[in-house]
C-alpha cells in the first residue's frame, strides 16, 4: 500500500526568496534615487527633507559630532575625488546628498568589508565583527545626516563648517 502511494506522490517545486548577489549589489538595502533624477511633468517635486530657513544646532548635537571621521573620508574618497564637489554644494537639494552618501556606503564602504571569495555558504558575509561595526557606523551616519537636515532647514554647508571648524581646533590643541 505504501508504494503505491509513492507513485501518486507528484515533483514539488521549490520557490526561494533568496537570490544570489548581482555584480553590484552588494546588500539588501534598497536605495531609492531622489524625485529630481526622475522626468516628470511638474517640476516641483516635494523634497523627503523640507527646506526652510536655517536653524543652529542644538548643543548637545552628539549625533553628528560623533560622526568627524565619516564626514571627512566621504568629503575626500567621493565627493571631491568623484563629484568634485563640498557638502555646500547639495544645498537646496538635501535629498541628493543623502542619496550620495548611500550610494558611496553601498558600493564603496560596504565591499571593502565584505568576503567574496568564501565558500557559497559565507559568501558575501563579513570578514570579521570588526567590519561590520564599521559598515553599522556609516549606515549610523546616514541617519545622523539625515537627522542633521532635518533639524537645521536642509542646509548642508553645516558639514563643512563643523569640518573646517574641528581643523582648526585640532590645530589649535596641537600648539
Amino acid at each position: 500500500m505504501l508504494i503505491g502511494n509513492l507513485s501518486r506522490i507528484r515533483p514539488v517545486r521549490h520557490f526561494f526568496t533568496i537570490r544570489p548577489a548581482l555584480s553590484k549589489e552588494v546588500s539588501r538595502r534598497v536605495i531609492v534615487a531622489p524625485a529630481s533624477h526622475f522626468k516628470t511633468s511638474t517640476q516641483n517635486t516635494k523634497s523627503n527633507i523640507p527646506i526652510n530657513e536655517y536653524k543652529q544646532l542644538p548643543e548637545d548635537s552628539n549625533y553628528i559630532e560623533k560622526h568627524y571621521k565619516e564626514l571627512q573620508v566621504f568629503l575626500n574618497e567621493f565627493l571631491v575625488k568623484k563629484l568634485n564637489k563640498t557638502y555646500a554644494d547639495f544645498e537646496g537639494d538635501p535629498d541628493e546628498l543623502v542619496f550620495q552618501l548611500e550610494k558611496f556606503i553601498e558600493l564603496e564602504v560596504t565591499p571593502k568589508y565584505i568576503d567574496f571569495s568564501a565558500s557559497d555558504h559565507h559568501k558575501g558575509k563579513f570578514k570579521s565583527i570588526r567590519d561590520r561595526i564599521v559598515v553599522d557606523r556609516y549606515l549610523d551616519f546616514v541617519k545622523d545626516v539625515r537627522l542633521t537636515l532635518l533639524l537645521n532647514g536642509g542646509h548642508s554647508f553645516i558639514f563643512d563648517v563643523m569640518l573646517q571648524a574641528k581643523e582648526v581646533f585640532d590645530k589649535m590643541q596641537k600648539e
